[in-house]
């Protein structure tokens, strides 16, 4: 038979085996603590009876040999033995007609005879009888040292603790099941909506994933369990959607180079075409395959980015060398459009970072701010160092970004003007640079500039004293 493993059966377990130890440990302690209180009964009697027999002991200088007045009396006390040593052995000089019963002799042979130097209780069983028997040292006005044993039939105190384990025996089981049953109904109050949390959480599926797990108004472990939930639902929708938008993106942009290749294809491939004609055919699919080469090393780029199998190989980077030279390598291009390309630093600009993707990120910046910057324009790089971060700002002179684009503008594949994307691209690049820029700790922002243009703004932590960031 299979154990249940549900929480609700392993909470029972739990409790009924506590409550069981604890149970056991009181009937135990409780059986203890009466066993106790009733032989202090038991022995309190016989402490008043020791010292009466010594007070009528002491009315003679030997008791070696009692008088008639002091046997009478002593016969009226209840069971009672009196030994001393004579010439080293033990010898009873008085014993009571209740003592002198058979069952009596082998508890006294149990005991032993000899001198005891201080009071002692003892509980001895002898033929199924309980005995409480109490040894109390003398001395006789003589100076002969001797033993008084008093004995005590403990029959009632047997009959009352058989009485107490019978209850026991019976009140810790019953009580043990009792709790099971209670603890079983109240964990299943307890768990009943986590159950439900469950079932609702099943039905919610990647085409559902709108849904929330309804709150239960109290901030206890259910309440904080929900929200977590509801979070993390929420995070799940988002990635879906991404996932979606991306895909259907990527697709699109994928979709859109191939139709034009099978259409220049289908052109040449209708009739006969002059050598010029294919040569013009044939450049066109070329650039049409850059292109595509170009989206699809892109999106490798950051579908490896996103399962972090990208390694940052950081070392320190004087961002203000590599703002200098770049702008450099970028002035050819500048000039073929009759565009000002300029760079200001206000000196030395050290960041912790990965030379070859902080290269990547300022040529993306400048591609885009040369793309979209008119003839005749102007487009300033500048590196300056704060305390904190070194900040790297690209400007143009260009018709800026829409104020509804700003928050959008480093999504992927997105692009301000959907007609533009055959020339200006996939829409991967100022994604792939807020990459680059979060994966160093730092971060871009746009924005429009008062006489027109846009401003991309990066910050980058900058290098400490010692090689750190």
């Amino acid at each position: 038979m299979r154990i249940p493993r549900t929480l609700r059966f392993r909470l029972t377990l739990w409790y009924c085996s506590a409550l069981t130890l604890v149970m056991l440990l009181a009937g135990l302690l409780i059986y203890g603590i009466v066993q106790h209180r009733l032989l202090r009964h038991h022995d309190e009697p016989l402490r008043a009876m020791a010292v009466a027999v010594q007070h009528i002991l002491n009315e003679e200088e030997d008791c070696h040999t009692l008088t008639p007045s002091q046997t009478e009396t002593l016969n009226q006390l209840g069971r009672l033995i009196l030994f001393h040593d004579v010439e080293g052995e033990h010898q009873v000089f008085y014993q009571s007609p209740d003592a002198q019963i058979p069952a009596t002799a082998p508890t006294m042979n149990t005991l032993g005879w000899e001198n005891v130097p201080s009071p002692r209780y003892e509980t001895l069983e002898n033929q199924g009888m309980p005995w409480r028997v109490l040894s109390w040292p003398y001395r006789a006005r003589s100076g002969r040292r001797g033993v008084i044993r008093l004995l005590q039939d403990l029959g009632d105190i047997q009959e009352t603790l058989k009485k107490l384990r019978y209850t026991l025996l019976l009140l810790i089981p019953a009580g043990i099941a009792c709790s099971a049953l209670g603890g079983f109904w109240l964990s299943g109050k307890a768990l009943a909506p986590i159950d439900r949390i469950t079932r609702m959480a099943r039905a919610i599926e990647a085409s559902s994933l709108d849904q929330r797990l309804p709150h239960p108004g109290v901030e206890d472990e259910i309440g904080r369990l929900v929200e977590t939930l509801n979070r993390m639902i929420e995070r799940l929708e988002q990635s879906f959607g991404a996932m979606k938008r991306f895909t259907a993106d990527a697709s699109h942009e994928l979709r859109n180079p191939l139709a034009i290749m099978r259409n220049t294809l289908d052109v040449v491939l209708e009739k006969p075409r002059t050598a010029d004609e294919q040569q013009g055919a044939l450049e066109s699919l070329g650039e049409d395959v850059d292109r595509l080469r170009k989206i699809v090393e892109d999106l490798l780029l950051l579908a490896r980015a996103d399962t972090g199998r990208l390694v940052m190989e950081k070392e320190t980077v004087r961002l203000d060398s590599l703002a200098q030279a770049l702008t450099e390598a970028y002035q050819p291009r500048a000039q073929e459009r009759a565009l000002s390309l300029d760079v200001e630093v206000s000196g030395p600009a050290e960041v912790c970072g990965d030379e070859r993707w902080l290269y990547q990120l300022l040529s993306n910046l400048l591609d885009n701010a040369l793309q979209f910057t008119p003839s005749g324009g102007r487009v300033m790089v500048a590196v300056c160092t704060l305390p904190e971060t070194v900040r790297l700002l690209v400007r143009d002179t260009g018709p800026g970004v829409p104020e509804d684009s700003l928050e959008r503008i480093f999504e992927r594949f997105y692009q301000t003007d959907p007609s533009q994307t055959q020339k200006h691209g996939a829409g991967l690049g100022l994604a792939i640079t807020a990459w680059i820029a979060e994966s160093h700790g730092g971060r871009i922002t746009v924005a429009n500039n008062l006489g027109g243009g846009a401003c991309f703004t990066v910050e980058l932590p900058a290098q400490r004293t010692g090689g750190h960031p």
